[in-house]
């Protein structure tokens, strides 16, 4: 007598396994693509409501969604450039 096991071709069983590889990593994919997006979004508002709109903080360097400002050395501050400095720099 026969155990209740069905017989597949190697390559009707590689088929199969393939199209359920693809498919998995397809979700795969998608799953990481909105998990990035939805830290990335996370992360700015972070930025945007608790920081005050500031990227960068630091003693030397502030970049954020208003601002963007350096360290100068000859005044010992931090300077604020101004949207048409950054367009004369090339920043846009």
């Amino acid at each position: 007598p026969t155990a209740g096991f069905t017989m597949v071709s190697r390559e009707h069983a590689g088929t199969r396994m393939g199209l359920l590889q693809q498919r998995c990593t397809g979700h795969l994919l998608c799953a990481l693509t909105l998990l990035e997006a939805t830290g990335a979004l996370a992360l700015m508002l972070y930025a945007l409501l608790w920081e005050a709109g500031n990227l960068v903080d630091l003693p030397d360097k502030r970049i954020g969604f208003y601002n963007f400002c350096l360290w100068n050395e000859t005044a010992g501050q931090l300077q604020c450039l101004e949207y048409r400095h950054l367009q004369v720099m090339g920043i846009s």
